[in-house]
């Protein structure tokens, strides 16, 4: 490869910020959602859960989505909902067990669940007992391996230890808290006052039940962030010593979430001055031992995700880094995406309209997309270089038959123009995304996004990329 050492001494300049900050997919699916339709129906959703199940033996993946939250952050992004009335959780277990059985009707003979996400929302919004109904619905209609990564999202400010005890009985190795910022005024500029003692507390439990991985959440770009308070969170976040951290970017999209109009915008930090929080916090980790894994992940020396990395087998899903290599994620919940037989499928975010397809015997299928040929390409290309940050061209010409230089040729002047940048490399072997280019790694996989072109203004759904 050419010049590599010169390149990977580059530095992160204010100008490359300003010229490459701008909207862009995260790539947690390709196509991206805004190029998904409406026409996809449920038949499409059964025909891709036919075809899943047709790969006997070969590991599945669930999702399942718990929308509910006591008070939504400012800040978030997710599908959720705000309430008090807890009994709104009887009925909405009652249709997840109802898609289950749908689910299993199909799959359950042939696939056997290697990984299992609680998402949200809250999972810790259920009580116990609701949370040993929703595990033990799932274990009755599927088989759950016994190496299976059994995950939840959790929030320090309302687990409590009763729960954390019944998840490890039931099985749950690896727990996931979300944080952002251990300072106050920030928590305040977003709605989410969550002391540092709630998460040191919640640590120390899931330490003492033995759970296998420990994840933390930060998010940088917040309103109020600077420097200064970030420099004196990172530390103590350290200290805690979670064996994974995700530093999410702040996807501001205020006329898409309703509820980031609560933040105040001219305090937060953008460009330049938002990707210094970014930069010290991968360069405080890295000093302490982790290893920076994908865009926007650390992890200790131990944790498997860091011996993907080495070993070129991360994956990516709507779950996000993972090195469970399911070729299928089935969905459960409202507003839940699968990634199953070839295609995509979303469920209706609305609670009655999710109710009512589940009591008429359907899937509540929303819009999704069927996967093309050059979709199946473009998607394994850009999964390949936003986990590994390399390309192999006898692996893609091995998997689809096809020769990176011609069937790219289109792309070839944007990546010619991305080397010159110091963010790629190439020779006969394959391409490298470069330490320089792993900043903007969003950008080079936009270079292989075919729906971009011509896209225009729906580039606003997007968040920005560093």
């Amino acid at each position: 490869m050419h010049n590599t050492q010169r390149q990977e001494s580059l530095e992160v300049t204010r100008d490359l910020l300003v010229r490459y900050d701008r909207p862009g997919p995260r790539y947690t699916s390709y196509p991206t959602v805004p190029a998904w339709s409406e026409a996809f129906s449920e038949k499409d959703y059964r025909d891709c859960l036919d075809r899943a199940a047709a790969r006997t033996g070969e590991p599945l993946s669930l999702y399942v989505h718990i929308p509910f939250c006591e008070r939504r952050c400012a800040f978030c992004g997710c599908n959720s909902i705000a309430t008090e009335k807890k009994d709104v959780v009887v009925k909405y277990l009652d249709h997840l067990e109802l898609e289950l059985r749908m689910l299993a009707d199909t799959l359950a003979a042939t696939r056997p669940l290697k990984q299992i996400h609680w998402g949200g929302g809250t999972p810790t919004y259920l009580d116990t007992p609701q949370m040993r109904r929703l595990f033990e619905a799932i274990a009755d209609v599927f088989e759950v391996a016994e190496d299976a990564e059994i995950a939840i999202e959790t929030d320090p400010r309302v687990t409590t230890p009763e729960q954390i005890a019944l998840l490890r009985e039931l099985g749950f190795n690896r727990i996931s808290m979300g944080v952002q910022d251990l300072d106050p005024e920030v928590q305040c500029a977003i709605g989410r006052n969550q002391t540092e003692e709630q998460t040191r507390t919640l640590v120390q439990l899931c330490r003492d039940a033995g759970f296998e991985g420990l994840n933390m959440d930060l998010v940088y770009g917040l309103p109020g962030q600077t420097l200064a308070s970030w420099t004196k969170t990172i530390p103590r976040i350290i200290e805690m010593r979670p064996d994974r951290l995700a530093v999410y970017s702040c996807a501001y999209l205020p006329d898409k979430m309703h509820n980031q109009r609560k933040l105040d915008a001219t305090i937060m930090p953008t460009g330049p001055e938002k990707y210094a929080l970014f930069a010290e916090a991968r360069r405080m980790l890295t000093e302490a031992g982790y290893r920076a894994i994908g865009m926007d992940h650390f992890a200790l020396p131990h944790d498997e995700l860091t011996h993907a990395m080495d070993e070129r087998r991360l994956h990516r899903n709507f779950m996000g880094y993972t090195v469970v290599p399911s070729s299928d994620m089935v969905a459960c919940g409202i507003s839940a995406i699968g990634e199953v037989g070839g295609g995509y499928a979303q469920n209706e975010k609305k609670l009655s309209r999710y109710y009512q397809a589940l009591e008429e015997g359907r899937f509540s299928t929303a819009l999704g997309c069927l996967l093309s040929d050059d979709d199946e390409i473009r998607r394994w290309v850009i999964r390949t270089l936003m986990c590994n940050f390399f390309l192999d061209f006898s692996e893609l010409q091995r998997r689809y038959g096809v020769e990176f230089g011609q069937y790219f040729a289109d792309e070839q002047e944007s990546l010619a123009e991305f080397r010159d940048e110091g963010f790629v490399d190439w020779d006969e072997t394959g391409l490298k995304v470069l330490p320089l280019g792993q900043v903007f790694v969003r950008n080079i996989a936009m270079i292989f996004d075919a729906y971009l072109k011509g896209r225009g203004a729906q580039s606003a759904r997007f968040s920005r990329t560093v």
